[in-house]
């Protein structure tokens, strides 16, 4: 259970006015509809809404207290700020400070959630673990997190996302990780970061951050890594991984991807042990976001066997590669939480790899700014060159990945894609589809209206 902690005390926190009682509170909220005991709802103002248009809502749900950034008729307390947000952030980072153990921090441009899950199967086995639910790895998300900071967990996992300059840096600032890491870095976002060259510098933002002479933990692999790995202070503790190369703390030998599981051998600076993770659709990548886990868990003292046994109990997250059986030899494959051209190349070599007809239906890529249509382009002469045998797209961009080939179609309504689709594989026996797009695009609806159709 939370600490009761005074209105007095956080408006001392958060250089906040305190008027009305000075109450204590237990639990914190921005969402007017989930109001727990002795709680205060912080009045977020984000890009779509604001939290001040809600504050009846949250009292009648039982609000003991608001934080505001103006003056409110009301009858409970109150704390005044001059930005609700920047109030939100100095309560994660005060809780941050008190927090007496390990916090890992996670960033990438792919990838990254997959290597916290992974991480936390790991640790959560030996000791109590907190970390990022769901997509809060942003500087609203993050913040809630570590509010929740208290010292009976050993271990917190904290996933860092940006999506424009300076994003990491906030984040990590408030964060303070004693182990840290880059799981991979490739252009995504470049709407808001412009550059790859200022997406490497962004990322590398976390290293800054370290909390009392930290790990730094390094792709070996990531050609965009070595000139952070080479610019880090010698005396810094770091650690590094590779799929292959020796010369990486951890790495991984004698491979082998079945259709719906990954052996390898993992060398480590403690022993060596064999993995198997039981994942559908195999791929590399999961082999390098495994090595990463072991990595930053071997970090905070797991042991060889501590590794094997979570990542063997790692399932696959709800739309990045998450399998749907429909029947033998009929599988979907729902990978639409986000997409980059990086995760889309992914997706493109996995979908690859299975046998039947192999169906991709793909979504745009976004905040890509005047990249846009040059990666979209690209993503189609990856699939002109795979062994994929139809495509179907939908969107502004996405024509650009199918336009001109002739196993391929652009549409422009999700019910007539879905009608097309459903007629292609009525005949076959054996298909995998592999649904991707950027989140804004919920190319997840596609999935709902191909199975609904399905069990007609």
């Amino acid at each position: 259970m939370n600490k009761l902690i005074s209105l007095k005390k956080i408006s001392q926190v958060i250089n906040g006015k305190l008027i009305g009682n000075n109450i204590k509170i237990l639990n914190y909220s921005i969402n007017s509809k989930k109001i727990k005991q002795n709680c205060i709802f912080i009045a977020i103002c984000g890009n779509k809404f604001d939290g001040h248009h809600f504050i009846n809502d949250a009292i009648k749900n039982g609000a003991s207290a608001i934080l505001v950034h103006k003056y409110i008729n009301t009858n409970i307390p109150q704390i005044i700020v001059l930005n609700t947000t920047i109030g939100l952030a100095k309560l994660g980072l005060w809780k941050r400070m008190q927090f007496k153990h390990s916090v890992i921090g996670i960033t990438g441009s792919s990838g990254k959630t997959s290597v916290k899950e992974m991480t936390v199967s790991i640790l959560k086995n030996k000791n109590k673990t907190i970390f990022t639910k769901k997509n809060m790895n942003n500087h609203i998300g993050v913040p809630l997190t570590l509010i929740k900071l208290k010292n009976k967990y050993k271990y917190a996992v904290i996933e860092i996302g940006g999506n424009q300059i300076n994003d990491i840096s906030y984040i990590a600032n408030l964060v303070k990780p004693n182990i840290a890491l880059i799981n991979n870095i490739s252009e995504s976002h470049l709407e808001g970061f412009k550059s790859l060259k200022n997406i490497i510098k962004n990322k590398s933002d976390i290293f800054k951050y370290l909390k009392n002479k930290g790990t730094a933990v390094i792709n070996y692999d990531d050609k965009n890594q070595k000139k952070i790995f080479e610019k880090l202070n010698k005396d810094s503790n770091i650690l590094t991984f590779s799929l292959q190369n020796s010369k990486a703390d951890f790495f991984a030998k004698n491979i082998i991807i079945l259709p719906n599981k990954i052996t390898f051998l993992l060398i480590s600076p403690i022993g060596k042990i064999l993995i198997t993770l039981f994942l559908i659709g195999g791929g590399i990548h999961n082999i390098n976001n495994a090595l990463a886990s072991a990595t930053l868990s071997f970090s905070v003292g797991s042991t060889l066997k501590d590794i094997a046994i979570g990542l063997k109990n790692f399932k696959s997250i709800k739309g990045r590669m998450y399998p749907i059986i429909i029947d033998n030899n009929k599988l979907i494959i729902n990978d639409t939480y986000n997409a980059n051209p990086n995760s889309v190349n992914i997706a493109i070599n996995i979908l690859e790899n299975f046998s039947g007809k192999k169906i991709l239906v793909i979504g745009d890529m976004l905040e890509l700014g005047v990249y846009t249509i040059f990666y979209h382009k690209k993503i189609k002469e990856l699939i002109l060159k795979s062994n994929i045998d139809y495509v179907f797209s939908i969107g502004k961009y996405s024509y650009y990945c199918t336009k001109n080939n002739i196993k391929a179609q652009h549409c422009f309504y999700k019910n007539i894609l879905v009608e097309k689709l459903f007629l292609m594989i009525k005949n076959f026996n054996n298909y995998t589809i592999l649904f991707k797009g950027s989140r804004k695009n919920k190319i997840e609806i596609l999935i709902e209206m191909l199975l609904e159709k399905l069990k007609c």
